[in-house]
């Protein structure tokens, strides 16, 4: 048995979900995945599916690496929290990406 703390083992689950979903929103444009998408948007389908994706995997990987201090270490209580404040940001990041674009190429977020 390999003796990973049940919190480690928690963070490689979901960082192995993320990177999957994020993989098919980013790389193969499933923008069904997306709560609240869809063709209507003015937003095209490509740049959100860039955009998303882009952002869940960059969350995958940084719950990867939360589960692998979990798995070698014993780093601080507020490890959680750091984490938290991170994808918290990052949602918020994609939030304002997709809510400035404009199709004429004076996005203010590329």
């Amino acid at each position: 048995m390999l003796g990973l703390p049940s919190i480690a083992v928690e963070y490689f689950a979901a960082a192995a979900l993320l990177l999957v979903f994020g993989y098919l929103i980013r790389f193969r444009e499933w923008t069904f995945l997306l709560a609240g998408y869809d063709e209507t948007s003015p937003v095209p389908a490509h740049v959100a599916a860039s955009v998303a994706g882009n952002t869940v995997l960059r969350i995958g990987v940084a719950a990867l690496v939360v589960g692998g201090a979990y798995a070698v270490a014993d780093p601080p209580a507020y490890l959680s929290g750091v984490f938290a404040a991170v994808v918290f940001l990052d949602v918020a990041r994609l939030l304002y990406r997709l809510n400035t674009y404009s199709p004429d190429g004076t996005d203010p977020a590329a």
